[in-house]
């Protein structure tokens, strides 16, 4: 994957194949700073032309809890 990040958002490209057909691939990373964060995935078969988003991860931190006692 090649891309950079910027403004907390990370967009990173890369070629694929699906069914032995040449295809792009595209992830985003995004809300890096402020959460929740969120990961796209997405598709294109006419060489970035258009997008079929086909994976979405959203993630939020939990707060850290103490370990117990002994």
């Amino acid at each position: 994957m090649l891309g950079t990040f910027k403004d907390g958002r990370g967009t990173f490209y890369s070629p694929d194949q699906l069914d032995g057909k040449p295809i792009r691939c595209r992830f985003i990373f995004s809300n890096l700073t402020a959460g929740p964060a969120s990961e796209e995935q997405a598709f294109s078969s006419d060489g970035g032309k258009t997008w079929e988003v086909n994976w979405i991860n959203t993630a939020t931190a939990a707060k850290a809890t103490p370990a117990p006692q002994r």
